[in-house]
This record gives C-alpha cells, sequence and structure tokens, in this order.
C-alpha cells in the first residue's frame, strides 16, 4: 500500500468529530433561535413537469415554472 492510498484514511473525518460539529452546529442554530434569528425551511415539493420541457427546468426561473403549471391544470 502506498502513502496515496493511505493518507485518505488519515485524513478522514471520525465519527467523533462529525459528532461534535453536528452538536456544534445545533447549539450555533439554538443560539441563533434564541437572539430572535428565523431559519427558513425549504420544502420538498415536487415539481410538475407536464407542459414544461427538461430543458425549461434547468434553465427557467420559477415564473415558467408557474406559468406551465397553470397551464397544465386549466388543460
Amino acid at each position: 500500500m502506498t502513502s496515496i492510498h493511505a493518507q485518505f484514511v488519515f485524513d478522514a473525518a471520525t465519527a467523533r468529530q462529525k459528532a461534535a460539529e453536528a452538536e456544534q452546529l445545533a447549539a450555533d442554530v439554538a443560539a441563533f433561535r434564541k437572539a430572535g434569528g428565523k431559519v427558513q425551511v425549504l420544502g420538498t415539493t415536487a415539481i410538475n413537469k407536464k407542459g414544461i420541457s427538461r430543458r425549461q427546468l434547468v434553465e427557467g426561473g420559477a415564473e415558467q415554472r408557474k406559468a406551465a403549471k397553470k397551464g397544465a391544470s386549466h388543460g
């Protein structure tokens, strides 16, 4: 085994490090909320792909998706 193969193992974060980072992040968010900060939670709403091409879906903005959604619901 060369040093290239072993390097990844030694650089990887341990479970203990990940748990500590997650705990610190949770504490930071709690402090932020306590200070009056608001966290916006984004939903997982699916996009209706009827009436819109894949290219429009990838390149288009919210207005195009709304227009396509309205067109599909009326037709």
